[in-house]
């Protein structure tokens, strides 16, 4: 058995500016390198979803940070549970900004019909499943956004 668990959750973000956004991600992939969290955050138009993995103890200690901070609202939490590995391990805080209709499609969990065939093949969660298909193509497919997904 595994202590390792993943969160999912989306959120509204207050008006912040580039720079605040990147002063964010880069505080954010510091805090998840220190304690050993992974994952990926997509951003779209001031709101986020995102998926993060790791020891139990250390995904709680990020997900209250996400909680207490004053840069999120309407935190909706969609997948908080064990999982078997890491999907993201590469990844302290992945990032992209998909184009609309790419971000609505996750913000309105259309979870069913984003890959079925790897949801029941990999037995896994359905948030878990939702972030690999969305991240893969977004930044697996498309080289102009490597750069940007960096961290």
């Amino acid at each position: 058995m595994t202590d390792l668990h993943g969160i999912v959750y989306l959120s509204k973000a207050f008006p912040m500016s580039t720079g605040d956004l990147h002063a964010m991600l880069s505080s954010a992939r510091v805090f998840n390198r220190q304690v050993g969290v992974s994952g990926v955050l997509f951003h779209h138009y001031g709101r986020f979803f995102q998926y993060f993995e790791g020891p139990e103890d250390a995904v709680v200690r990020v997900r209250d940070r996400i909680m207490r901070s004053p840069m999120h609202h309407s935190i909706q939490i969609l997948m908080d549970s064990p999982i078997e590995e890491r999907a993201f391990s590469d990844w302290y805080m992945g990032f992209c900004e998909p184009a609309s209709d790419e971000f609505e499609a996750v913000a309105t969990a259309q979870w069913v019909d984003a890959m079925p065939i790897t949801r029941t093949q990999f037995k896994r969660a359905e948030g878990l499943v939702l972030a690999m298909s969305y991240w893969s193509r977004w930044v697996a497919e498309r080289p102009d956004l490597r750069a940007q997904a960096s961290g």
